[in-house]
C-alpha cells in the first residue's frame, strides 16, 4: 500500500503539533512548580532562621520540600535523643544517620522535580529530525513528481519543496523552547537543592549545638552535686 506525500508531511506535522502542545504544558506545570516551592521553602526556612521552634507539620508540612526535609531529620532526631539518653556515647552515630536520613529525603526531592523534564530534553532532541524526515520525504516525492513530469521549470520546484521546507522550521521551532526551558529548569532545581542542602545543614549543627549544651548543663550539674 503506497503512502501518499501529503499523509507522510502532514502526519509528521501534526506530530510536531503534539509535541509543542507537550513542551508548553510541561513549561507551564514546571514553572508553577518551581515558583511554588521556593515561595514555601523561603517562607518555611525565614521561619527556622527567626528561631520559631514550632514550625508546621502535618499536612501544611508535606506540600513544602523543606519541611519533608526538616520531618524526616526531626524523625530521626527523636530516635536519637531517645537513644542518647540511654548511651550518649553514640552521639557521633546518630547525628551521622540524621544527616543521611535528610541527604536521602532531599535526593527525593531532586527526583520530584526533574519529573517531566526528561520530556523537554526528548522532545528537544528529537523534533528537529522529525521536522528533517518530513522534509526530505516531500522534497523526495516532488522530486519523483518533477522526473515523472519532465518539466523542472521554477514554478513547479519550489512549490513542493518549499511547502517540505515548513516541516523542517517547525521541528526547529519546537525543539528551541523545550532545550531552553530544559536548562533553565535545570539551573532553578539545582538552586533550589542547594538551599535544602544549607537548610539541613543548620538543622543538624543547631541540633548538635542543643545537645552539646544540654551535655555541658549536666555535667556541670553533676559537677556541683558531687
Amino acid at each position: 500500500m503506497e503512502i501518499s506525500e501529503t499523509a507522510i508531511v502532514d502526519g509528521t506535522l501534526c506530530a510536531l503539533g503534539c509535541f509543542s502542545l507537550l513542551t508548553w504544558s510541561v513549561i507551564l506545570l514546571k514553572a508553577g512548580e518551581v515558583i511554588l516551592s521556593k515561595l514555601r521553602n523561603h517562607r518555611y526556612i525565614k521561619q527556622f532562621v527567626s528561631g520559631e521552634d514550632k514550625l508546621p507539620d502535618g499536612p501544611d508540612s508535606d506540600r513544602i520540600p523543606a519541611g519533608r526535609v526538616l520531618q524526616a531529620g526531626r524523625a530521626t532526631l527523636a530516635k536519637a535523643s531517645l537513644h542518647l539518653s540511654l548511651n550518649p556515647d553514640h552521639h557521633e552515630a546518630w547525628y551521622e544517620l540524621i544527616e543521611r536520613a535528610m541527604r536521602q529525603q532531599i535526593l527525593k526531592e531532586k527526583a520530584r522535580m526533574e519529573s517531566g523534564l526528561g520530556w523537554l530534553a526528548s522532545i528537544g532532541s528529537t523534533s528537529p529530525f522529525v521536522g528533517l524526515f518530513g522534509t526530505v520525504w516531500g522534497i523526495m516525492h516532488a522530486l519523483k513528481d518533477i522526473g515523472a513530469n519532465g518539466n523542472a521549470s521554477l514554478e513547479v520546484v519550489a512549490g513542493p519543496i518549499g511547502e517540505a521546507l515548513i516541516a523542517t522550521a517547525l521541528g526547529i521551532a519546537v525543539a528551541i523552547p523545550a532545550v531552553i526551558a530544559y536548562n533553565f529548569f535545570l539551573r532553578q532545581n539545582r538552586r533550589i537543592i542547594a538551599t535544602l542542602d544549607h537548610f539541613a545543614s543548620d538543622f543538624l549543627h543547631s541540633s548538635l549545638e542543643s545537645h552539646l549544651m544540654q551535655t555541658t548543663v549536666n555535667e556541670h550539674g553533676r559537677t556541683v552535686t558531687e
